[in-house]
Protein backbone atom coordinates (compact mmCIF):
# COMPACT_ATOMS: atom_id res chain seq x y z
CA UNK A 1 0.00 0.00 0.00
CA UNK A 2 1.44 3.53 -1.09
CA UNK A 3 0.09 5.06 2.47
CA UNK A 4 1.96 3.62 5.49
CA UNK A 5 1.12 4.89 9.64
CA UNK A 6 -2.01 5.86 8.94
CA UNK A 7 -3.64 6.62 12.19
CA UNK A 8 -5.08 9.88 11.78
CA UNK A 9 -7.41 10.88 8.82
CA UNK A 10 -9.16 13.77 8.11
CA UNK A 11 -11.99 14.37 5.81
CA UNK A 12 -12.72 17.81 5.26
CA UNK A 13 -16.64 18.82 3.87
CA UNK A 14 -18.05 22.00 4.90
CA UNK A 15 -21.47 21.76 3.38
CA UNK A 16 -24.36 20.23 3.44
CA UNK A 17 -26.65 18.14 4.17
CA UNK A 18 -27.18 15.79 1.17
CA UNK A 19 -23.20 16.58 0.32
CA UNK A 20 -22.67 14.83 3.58
CA UNK A 21 -24.61 11.57 2.16
CA UNK A 22 -22.77 11.38 -0.41
CA UNK A 23 -19.40 11.20 1.17
CA UNK A 24 -20.32 8.78 3.32
CA UNK A 25 -19.48 5.44 1.13
CA UNK A 26 -15.82 7.23 0.86
CA UNK A 27 -15.97 7.81 4.47
CA UNK A 28 -16.61 3.83 5.23
CA UNK A 29 -14.30 2.24 2.63
CA UNK A 30 -11.30 4.97 4.70
CA UNK A 31 -12.47 2.82 7.76
CA UNK A 32 -12.15 -0.38 5.72
CA UNK A 33 -8.58 0.30 4.21
CA UNK A 34 -7.59 1.56 7.68
CA UNK A 35 -9.50 -0.14 10.37
CA UNK A 36 -7.14 0.82 13.31
CA UNK A 37 -7.37 4.19 12.61
CA UNK A 38 -9.33 7.16 14.16
CA UNK A 39 -11.47 9.48 11.48
CA UNK A 40 -11.98 13.13 11.79
CA UNK A 41 -14.98 15.10 10.05
CA UNK A 42 -14.49 18.82 9.67
CA UNK A 43 -17.74 20.06 8.91
CA UNK A 44 -20.01 23.53 9.30
CA UNK A 45 -22.66 23.30 11.72
CA UNK A 46 -25.16 23.56 9.52
CA UNK A 47 -25.04 19.33 9.69
CA UNK A 48 -23.95 18.99 13.01
CA UNK A 49 -27.70 17.57 14.13
CA UNK A 50 -26.73 14.57 11.62
CA UNK A 51 -23.21 13.79 13.75
CA UNK A 52 -24.90 11.18 15.38
CA UNK A 53 -26.38 9.28 13.00
CA UNK A 54 -22.74 9.03 10.73
CA UNK A 55 -21.07 5.90 11.00
CA UNK A 56 -17.15 5.48 11.36
CA UNK A 57 -16.32 8.80 12.14
CA UNK A 58 -14.74 9.07 15.41
CA UNK A 59 -14.57 13.11 16.02
CA UNK A 60 -16.20 15.87 14.63
CA UNK A 61 -15.25 19.18 14.16
CA UNK A 62 -17.16 22.57 13.57
CA UNK A 63 -15.58 24.96 10.85
CA UNK A 64 -17.96 28.20 9.31
CA UNK A 65 -16.21 29.59 6.67
CA UNK A 66 -16.74 33.30 5.94
CA UNK A 67 -19.78 33.64 2.84
CA UNK A 68 -19.20 36.85 2.92
CA UNK A 69 -16.47 39.31 3.59
CA UNK A 70 -13.03 40.33 2.02
CA UNK A 71 -10.00 39.11 1.07
CA UNK A 72 -8.38 39.46 4.60
CA UNK A 73 -11.77 37.67 6.40
CA UNK A 74 -10.67 35.27 4.50
CA UNK A 75 -7.02 34.90 5.08
CA UNK A 76 -8.14 35.13 8.77
CA UNK A 77 -10.40 32.38 8.66
CA UNK A 78 -8.08 29.78 7.00
CA UNK A 79 -5.77 30.52 9.55
CA UNK A 80 -8.17 29.40 11.94
CA UNK A 81 -8.88 26.22 10.63
CA UNK A 82 -5.37 25.62 10.09
CA UNK A 83 -4.25 25.77 13.58
CA UNK A 84 -7.45 23.71 14.45
CA UNK A 85 -6.38 21.02 11.86
CA UNK A 86 -2.72 21.40 12.84
CA UNK A 87 -3.25 20.38 16.63
CA UNK A 88 -4.43 16.22 16.15
CA UNK A 89 -1.20 15.80 13.32
CA UNK A 90 -3.07 13.44 10.78
CA UNK A 91 -1.32 11.31 8.82
CA UNK A 92 -4.05 11.38 5.70
CA UNK A 93 -6.51 14.15 4.36
CA UNK A 94 -9.40 13.69 2.36
CA UNK A 95 -10.51 16.72 0.57
CA UNK A 96 -14.00 16.67 -0.64
CA UNK A 97 -13.48 20.29 -2.25
CA UNK A 98 -12.31 21.62 -5.70
CA UNK A 99 -11.34 24.84 -4.28
CA UNK A 100 -7.41 24.74 -4.46
CA UNK A 101 -7.28 26.79 -1.06
CA UNK A 102 -8.65 23.70 0.85
CA UNK A 103 -5.88 22.15 -1.14
CA UNK A 104 -2.97 24.55 0.32
CA UNK A 105 -4.91 24.22 3.80
CA UNK A 106 -4.09 21.03 4.08
CA UNK A 107 -0.48 21.05 3.10
CA UNK A 108 0.06 24.03 5.53
CA UNK A 109 -1.40 21.64 8.43
CA UNK A 110 1.23 19.58 8.00
CA UNK A 111 -0.66 15.99 6.47
CA UNK A 112 1.94 13.80 4.15
CA UNK A 113 -0.96 11.99 2.50
CA UNK A 114 -3.46 14.60 0.79
CA UNK A 115 -6.05 12.97 -1.70
CA UNK A 116 -8.82 15.21 -3.50
CA UNK A 117 -9.29 16.13 -7.00
CA UNK A 118 -6.73 16.53 -10.14
CA UNK A 119 -5.75 20.33 -10.60
CA UNK A 120 -6.36 21.40 -6.85
CA UNK A 121 -3.08 22.88 -5.50
CA UNK A 122 -1.38 20.58 -3.06
CA UNK A 123 -3.12 17.46 -3.76
CA UNK A 124 -0.47 14.87 -4.20
CA UNK A 125 -2.90 11.58 -4.52
CA UNK A 126 -5.62 12.64 -6.69
CA UNK A 127 -7.81 11.38 -9.44
CA UNK A 128 -9.79 13.30 -12.84
CA UNK A 129 -12.79 15.13 -11.67
CA UNK A 130 -15.56 13.60 -13.59
CA UNK A 131 -18.66 15.52 -14.03
CA UNK A 132 -20.74 13.25 -15.87
CA UNK A 133 -20.79 10.42 -12.56
CA UNK A 134 -22.94 10.38 -9.63
CA UNK A 135 -21.00 12.18 -6.78
CA UNK A 136 -21.18 9.37 -5.10
CA UNK A 137 -18.83 7.64 -7.31
CA UNK A 138 -16.66 11.17 -7.69
CA UNK A 139 -15.13 10.39 -3.99
CA UNK A 140 -14.93 6.27 -4.62
CA UNK A 141 -12.93 7.29 -7.54
CA UNK A 142 -10.44 9.33 -5.59
CA UNK A 143 -9.80 5.93 -3.34
CA UNK A 144 -9.72 3.65 -5.56
CA UNK A 145 -7.56 5.29 -8.34
CA UNK A 146 -4.91 5.52 -5.62
CA UNK A 147 -4.78 2.28 -4.64
CA UNK A 148 -7.29 2.41 -1.72
CA UNK A 149 -10.55 -1.00 -2.37
CA UNK A 150 -13.74 0.45 -2.30
CA UNK A 151 -16.58 -2.05 -1.88
CA UNK A 152 -18.57 -0.02 0.39
CA UNK A 153 -20.43 2.31 -2.28
CA UNK A 154 -23.78 2.56 -0.43
CA UNK A 155 -24.42 5.79 1.92
CA UNK A 156 -25.75 4.77 5.08
CA UNK A 157 -26.97 6.44 8.34
CA UNK A 158 -27.14 4.92 11.89
CA UNK A 159 -31.05 4.55 13.35
CA UNK A 160 -30.35 5.33 16.63
CA UNK A 161 -33.91 4.71 18.26
CA UNK A 162 -36.29 2.16 17.60
CA UNK A 163 -39.39 3.03 14.98
CA UNK A 164 -41.68 1.99 17.89
CA UNK A 165 -40.25 4.38 20.30
CA UNK A 166 -40.28 7.35 17.67
CA UNK A 167 -43.93 6.43 16.78
CA UNK A 168 -45.30 6.46 20.85
CA UNK A 169 -43.00 9.71 21.41
CA UNK A 170 -44.70 11.04 18.19
CA UNK A 171 -48.16 9.78 19.69
CA UNK A 172 -48.38 7.73 16.50
CA UNK A 173 -50.09 4.01 16.35
CA UNK A 174 -47.76 1.16 16.11
CA UNK A 175 -48.91 0.06 13.20
CA UNK A 176 -49.85 3.52 11.08
CA UNK A 177 -48.40 3.66 7.95
CA UNK A 178 -46.63 7.32 7.29
CA UNK A 179 -45.52 9.22 3.91
CA UNK A 180 -43.22 12.08 5.07
CA UNK A 181 -43.34 15.08 3.18
CA UNK A 182 -40.79 18.22 2.75
CA UNK A 183 -42.23 20.72 0.73
CA UNK A 184 -39.31 23.49 1.12
CA UNK A 185 -35.89 23.33 0.87
CA UNK A 186 -33.44 25.06 -1.79
CA UNK A 187 -31.68 26.99 1.22
CA UNK A 188 -28.06 26.32 1.72
CA UNK A 189 -25.11 28.24 3.47
CA UNK A 190 -24.34 30.81 1.52
CA UNK A 191 -26.51 29.95 -1.19
CA UNK A 192 -30.55 30.26 -2.30
CA UNK A 193 -31.96 27.87 -4.49
CA UNK A 194 -35.84 28.05 -4.06
CA UNK A 195 -36.20 27.25 -7.92
CA UNK A 196 -35.66 23.74 -6.48
CA UNK A 197 -39.00 24.14 -4.80
CA UNK A 198 -42.30 22.18 -6.62
CA UNK A 199 -45.30 24.41 -6.08
CA UNK A 200 -47.37 24.25 -2.35
CA UNK A 201 -50.46 24.01 -3.63
CA UNK A 202 -49.58 21.02 -5.74
CA UNK A 203 -48.27 18.90 -2.52
CA UNK A 204 -51.70 19.65 -0.99
CA UNK A 205 -53.43 18.48 -4.41
CA UNK A 206 -51.28 15.22 -3.83
CA UNK A 207 -52.41 15.06 -0.39
CA UNK A 208 -55.92 14.93 -1.39
CA UNK A 209 -55.55 12.34 -3.58
CA UNK A 210 -53.12 10.29 -1.08
CA UNK A 211 -55.94 10.09 1.89
CA UNK A 212 -58.87 9.48 -0.88
CA UNK A 213 -57.30 6.40 -2.08
CA UNK A 214 -55.16 5.68 1.01
CA UNK A 215 -57.18 6.93 4.15
CA UNK A 216 -55.51 4.79 6.28
CA UNK A 217 -52.35 6.68 6.00
CA UNK A 218 -50.66 9.14 8.09
CA UNK A 219 -49.30 12.39 6.03
CA UNK A 220 -46.74 14.01 8.23
CA UNK A 221 -45.62 17.61 6.61
CA UNK A 222 -42.07 18.90 7.69
CA UNK A 223 -41.23 22.17 8.04
CA UNK A 224 -37.66 23.95 8.22
CA UNK A 225 -36.18 26.09 9.93
CA UNK A 226 -36.56 29.39 7.77
CA UNK A 227 -39.16 31.60 8.02
CA UNK A 228 -40.52 30.71 4.33
CA UNK A 229 -40.45 27.22 5.69
CA UNK A 230 -43.41 27.09 7.60
CA UNK A 231 -46.73 26.62 7.14
CA UNK A 232 -49.63 29.53 7.36
CA UNK A 233 -53.79 28.23 7.63
CA UNK A 234 -53.06 27.34 4.46
CA UNK A 235 -53.73 23.24 5.29
CA UNK A 236 -56.83 21.65 6.73
CA UNK A 237 -54.87 19.43 9.97
CA UNK A 238 -56.78 16.08 10.71
CA UNK A 239 -56.50 12.87 12.34
CA UNK A 240 -54.13 11.87 8.99
CA UNK A 241 -52.10 15.05 8.63
CA UNK A 242 -49.86 16.34 10.83
CA UNK A 243 -46.86 19.11 10.84
CA UNK A 244 -43.92 18.30 12.33
CA UNK A 245 -42.20 21.88 13.21
CA UNK A 246 -38.47 20.79 12.28
CA UNK A 247 -36.86 18.05 10.13
CA UNK A 248 -36.72 15.38 12.60
CA UNK A 249 -34.05 12.76 11.67
CA UNK A 250 -35.97 9.86 13.91
CA UNK A 251 -39.53 10.90 12.77
CA UNK A 252 -38.12 10.70 8.97
CA UNK A 253 -36.89 7.12 9.47
CA UNK A 254 -40.33 6.15 10.30
CA UNK A 255 -41.85 6.66 7.74
CA UNK A 256 -42.54 4.22 4.60
CA UNK A 257 -42.15 6.74 1.99
CA UNK A 258 -40.56 10.25 1.76
CA UNK A 259 -41.39 12.86 -0.71
CA UNK A 260 -39.07 16.05 -1.54
CA UNK A 261 -37.54 17.94 -4.56
CA UNK A 262 -33.84 17.65 -3.99
CA UNK A 263 -33.15 19.06 -0.65
CA UNK A 264 -31.38 17.43 1.79
CA UNK A 265 -33.83 15.85 3.47
CA UNK A 266 -34.30 13.10 0.75
CA UNK A 267 -30.68 12.06 0.78
CA UNK A 268 -30.97 11.74 4.45
CA UNK A 269 -34.20 9.60 4.06
CA UNK A 270 -32.50 7.56 1.11
CA UNK A 271 -29.45 7.30 3.91
CA UNK A 272 -31.76 5.83 6.35
CA UNK A 273 -32.94 3.44 3.96
CA UNK A 274 -36.58 5.19 3.51
CA UNK A 275 -37.71 4.74 -0.51
CA UNK A 276 -38.43 7.94 -1.63
CA UNK A 277 -39.67 9.98 -4.05
CA UNK A 278 -37.63 12.59 -5.31
CA UNK A 279 -38.95 15.79 -7.49
CA UNK A 280 -36.06 17.31 -9.54
CA UNK A 281 -35.91 20.15 -12.36
CA UNK A 282 -32.57 22.61 -12.26
CA UNK A 283 -30.09 19.33 -10.85
CA UNK A 284 -29.23 16.16 -12.75
CA UNK A 285 -30.46 13.10 -11.22
CA UNK A 286 -28.31 11.42 -12.59
CA UNK A 287 -25.79 12.72 -10.97
CA UNK A 288 -26.92 13.80 -7.23
CA UNK A 289 -30.30 11.67 -6.98
CA UNK A 290 -30.17 8.58 -4.48
CA UNK A 291 -29.33 5.45 -6.07
CA UNK A 292 -30.90 2.06 -6.06
CA UNK A 293 -28.92 -0.69 -3.99
CA UNK A 294 -31.32 -2.51 -2.77
CA UNK A 295 -34.29 -4.41 -4.58
CA UNK A 296 -36.42 -3.83 -0.91
CA UNK A 297 -36.23 -0.41 -1.20
CA UNK A 298 -37.60 2.10 -4.04
CA UNK A 299 -35.97 5.82 -5.12
CA UNK A 300 -37.63 7.01 -7.87
CA UNK A 301 -37.17 10.00 -9.34
CA UNK A 302 -39.05 12.47 -11.90
CA UNK A 303 -37.13 14.80 -14.17
CA UNK A 304 -38.75 16.31 -16.98
CA UNK A 305 -35.97 17.58 -18.68
CA UNK A 306 -36.62 20.76 -20.37
CA UNK A 307 -34.27 22.15 -22.79
CA UNK A 308 -32.96 24.35 -20.16
CA UNK A 309 -32.43 21.70 -17.57
CA UNK A 310 -29.73 20.86 -16.00
CA UNK A 311 -28.78 24.14 -15.19
CA UNK A 312 -27.65 23.67 -12.18
CA UNK A 313 -23.86 21.33 -12.58
CA UNK A 314 -21.09 21.27 -11.12
CA UNK A 315 -19.46 24.22 -13.58
CA UNK A 316 -22.60 26.53 -12.83
CA UNK A 317 -22.40 25.72 -9.19
CA UNK A 318 -18.76 27.14 -8.53
CA UNK A 319 -19.26 30.40 -10.85
CA UNK A 320 -21.11 33.07 -8.89
CA UNK A 321 -19.56 35.58 -11.09
CA UNK A 322 -21.97 33.82 -13.52
CA UNK A 323 -24.69 36.62 -13.73
CA UNK A 324 -27.02 34.50 -16.05
CA UNK A 325 -27.03 32.14 -13.12
CA UNK A 326 -26.50 33.72 -10.09
CA UNK A 327 -28.09 37.13 -8.69
CA UNK A 328 -25.96 37.70 -5.56
CA UNK A 329 -26.22 34.53 -3.24
CA UNK A 330 -29.25 33.38 -5.12
CA UNK A 331 -28.97 30.66 -8.00
CA UNK A 332 -31.83 31.77 -10.12
CA UNK A 333 -34.01 30.17 -13.17
CA UNK A 334 -32.14 31.71 -16.21
CA UNK A 335 -35.36 31.32 -18.53
CA UNK A 336 -37.73 32.95 -15.55
CA UNK A 337 -40.36 30.45 -16.70
CA UNK A 338 -39.39 27.83 -13.47
CA UNK A 339 -40.75 25.45 -16.84
CA UNK A 340 -38.65 22.22 -14.91
CA UNK A 341 -40.20 22.44 -11.39
CA UNK A 342 -44.08 23.43 -12.99
CA UNK A 343 -44.08 20.61 -15.43
CA UNK A 344 -44.20 18.06 -13.06
CA UNK A 345 -47.80 16.98 -12.63
CA UNK A 346 -49.25 15.77 -9.83
CA UNK A 347 -50.95 12.48 -11.18
CA UNK A 348 -46.95 11.69 -12.00
CA UNK A 349 -46.06 11.88 -8.32
CA UNK A 350 -49.38 10.08 -7.36
CA UNK A 351 -48.46 7.27 -9.56
CA UNK A 352 -45.02 7.11 -8.43
CA UNK A 353 -46.40 6.75 -5.48
CA UNK A 354 -48.86 3.93 -6.01
CA UNK A 355 -46.06 2.12 -7.51
CA UNK A 356 -43.72 2.14 -4.16
CA UNK A 357 -47.00 1.33 -1.30
CA UNK A 358 -48.37 -1.74 -3.84
CA UNK A 359 -44.75 -2.71 -3.58
CA UNK A 360 -44.69 -2.21 0.35
CA UNK A 361 -47.54 -4.05 0.51
CA UNK A 362 -47.06 -6.71 -1.56
CA UNK A 363 -43.90 -7.44 0.36
CA UNK A 364 -46.08 -7.79 4.05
Amino acid sequence: MIFQNVKKILVLKLCCLGDMVFILPAIANLKKNFPEAKITLISSSWVKNIYKYIPDVNNFLIFDPPFKGGFIDKISSAYKLIRLIRKDKFDLALSCHRDSSFGTILMLSGIRYRLGFKNTSFINYYSEYDDSVHETIRYLKVLKENGLETTETEPKLNRIRSIESVKTKNDLKADSAIIGIFPFGGINPGTTMKIKRWDLKNYFKLIEIILSEYPEYTIILFEGTHDDEKFDNDIKLNDNIKIHPIIDNDLMYSCNVFISADTGALHLAAAFGINTIGLFGPSDPRLVAPLNYKKEIVHKNIWKQPGCSPCYTPQTAIDRNNKTYYKGNEFICNTGTHECMKNISVEEVFISLKEILEKINNTK
